[in-house]
């Protein structure tokens, strides 16, 4: 009766191979996975993108010069801050600066932009050059630096 045991097997599967197709559904997953996730990553680029125009880009009417004689005739020395190879020099207010990216004529081209609130007098020193503005009247500034040329725009009063 020895001989006479119960052998258990598992049958092979008659007439069914193993799918090639059986992975799809893990793959199409993973492609699904991988497209939400760079849709989700370039939506905050963007934003992000748009909320640092809103806050630098800058267009207003160009600041009212001023006569040298009055700045260097100021009783106290006006506070001066190099800021990417540019010297500026106010009288009162505070200051911010940063650097942009933008295409300009076809070629990307980075600049710094300062902006200015509540400064009385401005002096931008570039290259030798010096420009003076004159901001009295509690108006904000802002001044772009593009390619050595300076651009001074009266923008509206802004928190630093």
């Amino acid at each position: 009766m020895a001989n006479d045991q119960v052998r258990i097997r598992k049958l092979p599967l008659e007439g069914r191979a193993r799918s090639r197709w059986r992975w799809v559904p893990v793959i199409v997953g993973f492609a699904a996975l991988i497209s939400v996730g760079a849709e989700v990553m370039a939506r905050h680029a963007r934003a992000e993108q748009a909320r640092l125009d809103k806050i630098w880009r800058v267009s207003g009417p160009p600041c009212a010069p001023l006569d040298p004689t009055i700045f260097r005739s100021l009783r106290r020395y006006p506070q001066a801050t190099p800021y990417d190879e540019t010297l500026y020099r106010r009288v009162g207010g505070t200051m911010t600066c940063t650097h942009r990216a933008d295409r300009i004529e076809g070629e990307k081209v980075r600049y710094s932009v300062c902006k200015f609130s509540g400064a009385d007098y401005l002096l931008v020193s570039l290259a030798g050059r010096d420009q003076f503005y004159d901001l009295t009247g509690g108006r904000s500034a802002a001044i772009t630096v593009i390619k050595n040329e300076v651009r001074c725009m009266v923008i509206p009063p802004s928190r630093m």
